[in-house]
């Protein structure tokens, strides 16, 4: 089946701004965003100089001189469409456009048993397919076995799905657009057991199965016993348990109670460098009071929660295809906390790539970014 050949008129809703499905579209698409929009980035700083206690303006715009001196790089230099440079997966998705599907076939098998970055390049082909398809039906015919095609044929239709409902919950849908993201999740759950039945020991297909659950209202009994088998084929898969998080929180099937129970378990089962610990942080945006106002960012449970993604952070491999998203995450703590010269050292190592939360949460990631990143020069005296 056509991924598009259906396309029901609710499709043409607007897309997010932020990192829903679909996500980046040469790029993996983790879910739908881990909170609400942040608003415009305006705004934000001369508040966050206040909760810090300071009375002059940290949200100056630093020079072109001084940024040049910190090895970084101006605001209309920052690609908002993936949190790090990935020239492999740009390569196969540009080939992906440009319809030949052989270029990521073949980075699929070489990727093996590497989930983590089998399911980033899953992601980054979907979004591709996203636009034109028909590279991934020539793929589908010549390869009928392929289990990477059926995982990107799974996931296209979920990310489509989300893009139909335009990311949104169902108080803020139309009822065209409902009607169509049903549709496409129903016809999803095809494909879906699909992928599985070729993937074998492959837990990407198993966090489409996650989405189309969320977006289906699957009951508690049934995430449970569809999460066992996810995490029986990578224990710290760290898509997997974001993706399995926003159907524990609040907005969706569960509450601030579970949500925050299931990222303890996962952090606290997995060993340094699985970056299981950005859970915490991740349930707490879900589910603080308003939108974080003075002090809440530097109470003592956030404070830890920070400095233990720090860790980390610090002892992750440095392939690992989500490290950059963490240490985006990172950065805006730090910042929201006031410790400069550790948000600035995150900002270093990300500087020049900014698709990522909560940076994507904004209608111009890369300013909002561009004003967090200054706030933490200009505090750190640099």
């Amino acid at each position: 089946m056509h991924l598009f050949s259906r396309r029901s008129k609710a499709g043409s809703g607007r897309t997010p701004a932020s990192g829903s499905p679909p996500g980046p579209a040469s790029g993996p698409a983790p879910g739908p965003p881990p909170g609400p929009a942040l608003g415009p980035a305006l705004g934000l700083a001369p508040r966050l100089g206040m909760s810090l206690g300071l009375t002059r303006r940290v949200d100056r715009t630093v020079d072109a001189d001084r940024l040049a001196a910190l090895g970084l790089l101006p605001q209309e230099r920052q690609d908002t469409r993936r949190p790090a440079a990935d020239p492999g997966l740009d390569r196969v998705v540009a080939a992906a456009r440009a319809g030949d599907w052989l270029p990521g076939a073949e980075y699929l098998v070489r990727a093996g048993g590497d989930w983590q970055r089998r399911t980033a390049v899953i992601g980054g082909l979907a979004g591709a397919a996203r636009a034109d398809d028909v590279w991934l039906q020539h793929w589908r015919a010549a390869r009928p076995g392929d289990p990477g095609a059926a995982a990107v044929q799974a996931q296209a239709m979920i990310d489509l799905a989300w893009q139909v409902r335009a990311g949104g919950r169902s108080a803020r849908t139309s009822r065209e657009q409902s009607e169509g993201f049903v549709r496409i999740l129903s016809h999803a759950g095809r494909e879906i057991s699909r992928a599985k039945e070729l993937g074998g020991d492959d837990p990407s297909p198993y966090v489409a199965d996650i989405w189309r659950g969320i977006g289906m209202g699957r009951p508690h009994r049934e995430m449970h016993r569809l999460w066992d088998e996810t995490v029986s084929r990578d224990p710290y898969h760290l898509v997997a348990h974001r993706s399995a998080l926003q159907y524990w929180c609040a907005k969706w099937q569960g509450s601030s109670e579970l949500a925050f129970a299931f990222a303890d378990r996962a952090a606290d089962s997995a060993p340094p460098g699985r970056l299981l610990s950005s859970l915490w942080l991740i349930a707490w945006w879900e589910h603080r009071a308003g939108h974080g106002g003075r002090g809440e960012f530097r109470r003592e449970e956030v404070w830890a929660a920070v400095d233990r993604l720090d860790d980390d952070a610090a002892a992750a491999d440095p392939g690992h295809p989500h490290l950059a998203e963490a240490r985006h995450l990172l950065a805006y703590f730090l910042v929201q906390q006031g410790r400069a010269d550790l948000a600035l050292e995150q900002f270093r190592l990300v500087d020049g790539h900014v698709g990522a939360f909560p940076w994507t949460q904004a209608e111009d990631p890369a300013e909002l970014y561009r004003t967090f990143r200054d706030i933490a020069v200009n505090l750190a005296g640099r």
